[in-house]
C-alpha cells in the first residue's frame, strides 16, 4: 500500500488462496473474511467517492492479518527446527 497514493487498489487474487487449500484451513476462513471486509470498505468507498473513508479501519484488517501470517510463518519454521533436530540426535 503506498502512504502517498489516495485511493487503495488491492491486487490480491479473490479465487483461491493458492497458500491455503484446505477448505477447513482457519487461515483460510481468516482470510477470505478479511479479504471480504477489505473489499466491502472499497466498495462504499467508491460509491461514497470518498478515498478516505474507513482508511484507518482498513489498515488495521491488513496489518492484522500479515503480523498474524508472519507469527504463523514463525511457527511453522521452529517447529520444522524443533523437528530437524530431534530426528539429527536420534542418528
Amino acid at each position: 500500500m503506498n502512504r502517498k497514493s489516495q485511493i487503495c487498489t488491492l491486487s490480491i487474487w479473490a479465487g483461491e488462496l493458492p497458500a491455503v487449500r484446505s477448505g477447513n484451513c482457519p487461515t483460510r476462513l481468516r482470510l477470505t473474511r478479511a479479504f471480504s471486509r477489505v473489499r466491502n470498505i472499497q466498495f462504499l468507498r467508491n460509491h461514497r467517492q470518498d478515498p478516505l473513508f474507513e482508511k484507518f479501519t482498513e489498515e488495521r484488517i491488513i496489518w492484522r492479518e500479515l503480523l498474524e501470517l508472519e507469527l504463523q510463518d514463525v511457527d511453522e519454521e521452529m517447529e520444522r527446527i524443533i523437528e530437524a533436530a530431534g530426528t539429527g540426535s536420534d542418528s
